[in-house]
């Protein structure tokens, strides 16, 4: 084997850089689950408060930018149960928009039902 090769070989195979090496893997790992989990709680309690204000908005007598609102005020509430502290503002940024993205959808499905 070539010396450089073997120089190498043995730097990476010794437990002062495989250990380090080992935790950040770990951690970075670990710090893609937290987010991708993040990610799902968001989506998932997106969907569902969406639905809900759909079947209550009108008995509640709100509209437009108020579902909006009321779209917020629940979705921090669940969010803080489930995460356990209230969602910074790219968290609700990005509800928001999963939110209006769903709505949209619904309403294509339901004018497409129409036709």
């Amino acid at each position: 084997m070539v010396n450089w090769l073997k120089f190498l070989t043995n730097i990476i195979t010794s437990e002062a850089f495989l250990e380090p090496a080992i935790m950040a893997i770990l951690g970075y790992g670990i710090r893609l689950y937290g987010k991708n989990r993040k990610y799902r709680i968001i989506l998932d309690i997106t969907v569902d408060i969406v639905d809900y204000i759909e079947e209550h908005y009108k008995e509640w007598g709100i509209r437009g930018s108020e579902k909006m609102d009321k779209f917020l005020e629940l979705f921090t509430e669940e969010f803080k149960k489930q995460i356990g502290r209230k969602p910074g503002k790219e968290e609700l940024e990005t509800a928001r928009i999963r939110a209006e993205a769903q709505v949209q959808r619904a309403r294509r499905l339901s004018n497409n039902k129409n036709k």
